[in-house]
């Protein structure tokens, strides 16, 4: 019975956590994958050769796992004795977006780690709660769970970038590599209405520069406690956000392009609409608008905020 978190995986797709947990697991690895649900993620990890040991709190899910993974554990990751008769033998610990289900994620993070073998590392997905649309939803008094998502029903912890690292740290771990998916403003499964929302509180909550971050996807390792490989990890994550700028950069010339044909389209459609009707051709604009926002370059970069405001209140 397939899950109701089952979703195809691309190993090559953008701005996508699937993809890059699976990127980050490698091929030919041991991998004990937590909250595996219906083999979705297995059946990726496994096309790379990967030997799984999937734990999964759903009975119903353990006859379609049995299929693909080498082993099963069919138990709650809140109870401790449900990973006891495991051995530190894995050399990655999967918990995509698995986590903010528990009740207690720092001593089970702490307690997987203990399951690596010399030189392992663990693989993290977690939903960012402070993601713009969250924020904007609160200012309305709003914070409405749902089935999936940001807000799925079933979260009982959540996470900020600051909550991340803390939890890392103590887990005695070393970040090594950090990836964000973006969803921009407006456009998660949240729905906040851009009308509803000033364009001075969207600045205001647009400043921080996680704002549009959706889910955090890192790689950790243990912390052996030399101030080198400290060093090394943080200018890793350094090197990691300059690659991010200079690609978003290598963005913008298209951004501005398609910004400007819009304008042009928009200016095209109201005159237009002076000599025909005005609601259609209104409605022809705002539809060359969305298409804009939804397109690859507009939802795979953060984008400048002096060019994300003039098309957002361009029908102010």
């Amino acid at each position: 019975m397939p899950s109701r978190y089952e979703a195809p995986v691309d190993p090559d797709a953008a701005n996508n956590a699937h993809a890059y947990m699976v990127q980050m697991v490698g091929w030919n690895r041991r991998v004990l994958e937590l909250g595996a649900a219906s083999g979705h993620v297995t059946r990726a990890l496994i096309a790379q050769s990967c030997r799984v040991t999937a734990v999964e709190y759903d009975p119903e899910a353990a006859p379609e796992l049995r299929k693909i993974a080498q082993d099963v554990v069919i138990g709650d990751l809140n109870i401790p004795s449900t990973l006891a008769a495991l051995q530190p033998e894995f050399d990655v610990v999967l918990a995509g977006d698995v986590l903010e289900h528990l009740m207690d994620p720092q001593s089970v993070l702490n307690r997987v780690t203990s399951l690596l073998a010399p030189g392992g590392r663990v693989v993290v997905s977690l939903p960012h709660i402070a993601h713009v649309d969250v924020r904007l939803s609160l200012l309305q008094g709003r914070f409405d769970y749902s089935e999936w998502g940001l807000l799925d029903a079933t979260h009982i912890r959540f996470f900020t970038l600051k909550r991340v690292m803390e939890t890392v740290k103590r887990a005695g771990l070393v970040m090594t590599e950090l990836k964000r998916v973006r969803i921009p403003a407006f456009e998660s499964e949240l729905r906040v209405d851009r009308a509803s929302v000033p364009t001075a509180v969207l600045d205001a909550a647009l400043a921080d520069p996680e704002a549009e971050t959706y889910q955090f996807v890192f790689t950790a390792v243990r912390d052996d406690g030399d101030f080198r490989t400290e060093q090394l990890a943080n200018r890793n994550l350094e090197l990691q956000a300059e690659m991010d700028r200079i690609l978003i950069e290598q963005h913008l010339a298209q951004i501005e392009s398609d910004a400007r044909a819009l304008s042009d389209a928009e200016a095209t459609a109201r005159a237009d609409a002076r000599a025909d009707d005005e609601g259609s051709q209104r409605a022809i604009a705002e539809e060359q608008l969305r298409a804009l926002r939804q397109s690859r370059t507009f939802r795979y970069t953060s984008l400048p905020r002096k060019m994300y405001k003039r098309i957002r209140t361009s029908w102010s």
